[in-house]
């Protein structure tokens, strides 16, 4: 797997990290865990290599999905990721408004970029 492939994985690690993290200060680390839990097996539907995301009340790995990568380097790991963000976000937005969803993802979208996320459109 080339390097650029690798710095994209820990990217979204870090992101996912920090959206397990702000959600958690919300929901709780158990809710937070049920929330990962959910959208892992709604884009595992679809993208199976997702159901090797790990957490914990730690927060997230994603070694599993990177170790996959080695051998799937065609997997579409950003369609992947972006289904999962913002499914997460979605979820999140009904479980605690739009208005704190809207701030963690204006948090995220200043520290990683643009994240395609509207949360006044639910």
């Amino acid at each position: 797997m080339g390097e650029l492939i690798e710095k994209q994985i820990e990217r979204y690690e870090t992101l996912l990290r920090e959206m397990w993290t702000a959600s958690a200060k919300y929901l709780g680390t158990f809710s937070a865990n049920l929330l990962v839990e959910r959208v892992v097996w709604e884009v595992s539907q679809e993208y199976r290599e997702m159901e090797l995301l790990q957490y914990n009340e730690e927060g997230i790995s994603c070694a599993g999905i990177s170790a996959s990568l080695r051998k799937n380097p065609d997997l579409p790991a950003n369609d992947m990721f972006a289904k999962f963000i913002l499914r997460y976000l979605e979820i999140l937005a009904r479980l605690l408004g739009h208005e704190k969803t809207e701030k963690i993802a204006k948090k995220l979208d200043e520290e990683f970029g643009r994240i395609p996320f509207d949360c006044k459109g639910e």
